[in-house]
């Protein structure tokens, strides 16, 4: 039976996200999952634009607006894929959270991106469409325009390091887990992944290369 998740998760999750994932899983743990899902998503559509330099090919607006479209899409299948690899491996280690629990502290980790995704928009609104180019990144700034972009860079820096204490603390609240367990049993999936792709690239290109 769902509860009413009292005082505000979106803030205190920052300080004590123990607590909050605790009273969050004890009361409705699906709480606030479709606005998480795209904290999540619109982060990494817009880093999949710039990568493949969309911005040199298509109007700026319309790639804010497809990435506002897609993004609860692309957070929903990482949070999930990601609950599911952290729920298995967890497993190995005596993890004693289930699905949903995980998936639900993976989701909050994620409140953090509400910052990435403001710091993206504001490089939009100084850049334009050159953020969302390949080579952004390894452009040469000069004045103010170096100054934001070494802020903006440095928030990024920030929030991405706190949302991954949140993650090992509400990971390690819903398995039971200490912080130390709860950073392998996020490390381990991360290692299948690296690992799996590996795989598939060598078999993909070193094949084909022996083959030649």
């Amino acid at each position: 039976m769902r509860g009413k998740v009292r005082g505000n998760p979106w803030l205190d999750i920052w300080v004590r996200p123990r607590d909050t994932i605790r009273h969050i899983v004890s009361t409705n743990p699906k709480y606030g999952f479709l606005a998480l899902c795209a904290l999540n998503g619109f982060p990494m559509a817009m880093n999949f634009a710039q990568s493949m330099s969309l911005g040199l090919a298509l109007p700026t607006w319309a790639l804010i607006i497809g990435a506002f479209i897609v993004c609860g899409f692309l957070g929903f299948v990482s949070i999930s894929l990601s609950s599911l690899l952290i729920l298995w491996t967890g497993k190995w280690i005596g993890g004693m959270g289930n699905y949903t629990t995980i998936r639900s502290a993976v989701a909050w980790s994620n409140v953090p991106n509400f910052i990435t995704s403001l710091t993206w928009l504001a490089l939009l609104a100084v850049f334009g469409g050159l953020v969302l180019n390949q080579g952004f990144s390894e452009t040469s700034f000069v004045g103010y325009q170096a100054g934001i972009v070494f802020i903006i860079f440095l928030i990024q820096s920030i929030v991405s390091i706190w949302g991954f204490i949140i993650l090992l603390k509400t990971v390690a609240e819903v398995q039971e887990f200490s912080v130390w367990r709860a950073l392998l049993n996020v490390v381990i999936p991360f290692i299948i992944v690296v690992a799996l792709i590996w795989l598939v690239g060598w078999l993909i290109w070193g094949t084909s290369s022996i083959v030649k």
